[in-house]
């Protein structure tokens, strides 16, 4: 039986993506435009998404387009899977719950996460290790001022920000390498981690223990340290797929 309040009869999602969108991509504007509604409350807990053929029409995007916000979603724990019954706003008002369908993603995508963190662990300490001392001292200034972000995001409760200063910051670290298929390939990686990084940082722990790190790979950036900013950096990676693992088992473990 589905709310009385289902989105295929009261409600609708607008095709429009949200006002003020700059430069996004096709699947950030439909992610913001069925998450904005969800946050507004125009369509609530136990309100089932139109199909995917509708949606698909609405917001003016390939299936493939659409699918990929419906897993960021998921990621951020705001839409839930029901079987063949379709996809539902997730409920409201429950940490627990929260966490458990952001650790249903964790666990459903982890291999694929643990797989893109690796590669990215290698790639991007060895891009910070071709940092002149100058460059450190200047990528110090830009990181901090991104990590400063970060926290003010989470501490207004949004992890997407969040996550996109995540990206930010990992982007930044990249682009001091003179290679350009280096900056090419890790800028695909990072594309590729965008829904782990929602997970994340909707997970409170892991998203401060996220901060932390970038913090200490600052503070060796701003000594001139390039060395140990590379360790950091190739730790933090490191640490984040364990993370990843944390969470999918304190999931299971609370389910």
């Amino acid at each position: 039986m589905t709310s009385a309040r289902s989105s295929s009869t009261r409600r609708s999602v607008s095709a429009e993506p949200p006002a003020g969108r700059r430069n996004g991509s096709l699947v950030d504007a439909a992610t913001e435009a069925i998450s904005s509604q969800i946050l507004q409350a125009e369509l609530v807990a136990g309100d089932r998404l139109p199909t995917e053929r509708v949606l698909v029409e609405r917001l003016g995007v390939s299936r493939t387009v659409l699918r990929e916000a419906l897993s960021s979603l998921e990621a951020l724990g705001l839409l839930e899977t029901r079987g063949t019954r379709g996809r539902f706003v997730a409920a409201a008002g429950s940490s627990e719950r929260s966490r458990a369908l952001v650790g249903a993603w964790l666990h459903q995508h982890a291999r694929e996460i643990l797989e893109v963190d690796e590669i990215r662990s290698v790639l991007e300490s060895h891009a910070i290790r071709s940092m002149s001392e100058w460059d450190a001292i200047d990528a110090a200034r830009a990181a901090d001022a991104l990590v400063r972000e970060q926290a003010e995001a989470l501490e207004r409760g949004d992890p997407v920000a969040a996550a996109d200063g995540d990206a930010a910051f990992h982007r930044l670290l990249s682009s001091y390498t003179k290679n350009g298929a280096l900056r090419a390939l890790m800028d695909g990686l990072i594309d590729a981690s965008r829904k782990g990084a929602y997970a994340a940082y909707s997970l409170p722990e892991t998203a401060r223990g996220s901060l932390e790190q970038h913090g200490l790979i600052v503070a060796a950036l701003a000594d001139s340290d390039v060395a140990g900013a590379a360790r950091r950096a190739q730790d933090h990676m490191i640490d984040v797929a364990r993370r990843y693992a944390s969470a999918q088992h304190e999931s299971e473990d609370g389910s």
